[in-house]
């Protein structure tokens, strides 16, 4: 997917509709790093992936010598966040915009997240993170998150103790 983003924004720059090229950060999950441990080597090295990201849990990226083509050319920056921090960005997501992310697009908000800890987002600055899943794809990664009520029988009566 960071291939894709760098290509829509490196084409908005040579059509002049934006002036620079923002500050690109890719996040995988630690326990799925094939691309962000290989890019400051030669070739490439592949890893068995295990996070609980099922949609980003892959031994060999998609696009990966275009990702770090990218990366390098425009100075794009890079991390990893584990499954832990992924968990809880969905639950922040979830309790504070009522946005409902997967894990795998929830590792963008837990990147995100990292990123702003570590002192390296100015306060006033404008930013976008890509959520491209719902958390709909992907229950069994967030079921102990999720408080599911206990159902009760169809009936007038049994609604009676949650009315004001």
């Amino acid at each position: 997917m960071i291939s894709g983003v760098y290509k829509g924004f490196e084409d908005l720059l040579q059509l002049q509709i934006i002036e620079k090229m923002p500050c690109i950060v890719a996040v995988q999950a630690e326990d799925s790093d094939n691309l962000v441990r290989n890019l400051e080597t030669d070739g490439f090295t592949e890893k068995e992936s295990t996070t609980l990201a099922d949609s980003i849990s892959v031994n060999i990226p998609r696009n990966y010598h275009m990702a770090k083509y990218y990366i390098h050319k425009y100075e794009g920056e890079y991390m990893t966040v584990s499954d832990a921090e992924i968990l809880e960005a969905s639950s922040v997501l979830s309790k504070n915009t009522g946005l409902f992310a997967e894990p795998a697009a929830a590792a963008a908000f837990a990147g995100m997240l990292k990123y702003r800890d570590s002192g390296k987002l100015p306060t006033d600055s404008k930013n976008i993170v890509l959520l491209t899943g719902s958390g709909l794809k992907d229950l069994k990664a967030v079921k102990n998150l999720l408080n599911i009520p206990e159902a009760i029988e169809a009936e007038l009566k049994n609604l009676k103790p949650f009315a004001p």
